[in-house]
This record gives structure tokens, C-alpha cells and sequence, in this order.
């Protein structure tokens, strides 16, 4: 069987014009990869983020266990302050907020 032409009953019962279709640019599936993994590595980064923040919150500005060691040894009369270590920090700390 050959084929030669158009067929006259389907060209003339049928208005639709044809359709055309442009490739892509094959960069710009690259360039969609590229996205789609920076999207997720900032996901991921974001995430981190989130997790160190809110371990940060959770966290205690003071460490009550430190805060209730010494309250005891004040309690129990066990708590031994020395004028010379009180007087260095007093200086190294002055010192510092010098520099």
C-alpha cells in the first residue's frame, strides 16, 4: 500500500489548524534541576536553622544547677569566698571590657 497526499473526506470535513510545538531549550531542564536542589538545600538549611533556634530557646539563660550547688554550700555555712580571686576577676573583667 503507498500512500501519496491528503485524503480529500478528512481535509474537508475537518477546520482545525495544526498544532506546533517548540521544543525547550535544553537548559532550561538543567536549570529547572538546578532550582529544585537549590530549593531543597535551603529547605534543609532552613530547617537546620529552625532546630539550633529553637534548641537555644529551650536552653536555660542560667544554670540552676550551678545557682542551687552554691545556694546549698551558702546554706550550710560550706561556701568559702577568697578576697584575692574575687578582686582578679573583678580586674580581668574590667580589663576586657577595655579592650
Amino acid at each position: 500500500m503507498e500512500i501519496n497526499g491528503s485524503n480529500p473526506s478528512l481535509s474537508s470535513n475537518c477546520d482545525a489548524t495544526p498544532l506546533q510545538v517548540s521544543p525547550q531549550p535544553a537548559k532550561a531542564k538543567e536549570d529547572s534541576v538546578d532550582d529544585d536542589a537549590a530549593r531543597m538545600k535551603g529547605s534543609v538549611r532552613s530547617r537546620g536553622i529552625s532546630n539550633i533556634a529553637e534548641l537555644i530557646r529551650s536552653t536555660p539563660d542560667v544554670r540552676e544547677s550551678k545557682i542551687e550547688q552554691v545556694r546549698k554550700r551558702l546554706d550550710d555555712g560550706n561556701y568559702d569566698v577568697k578576697a584575692e580571686k574575687i578582686a582578679k576577676k573583678i580586674i580581668e573583667d574590667n580589663l576586657l571590657d577595655k579592650i
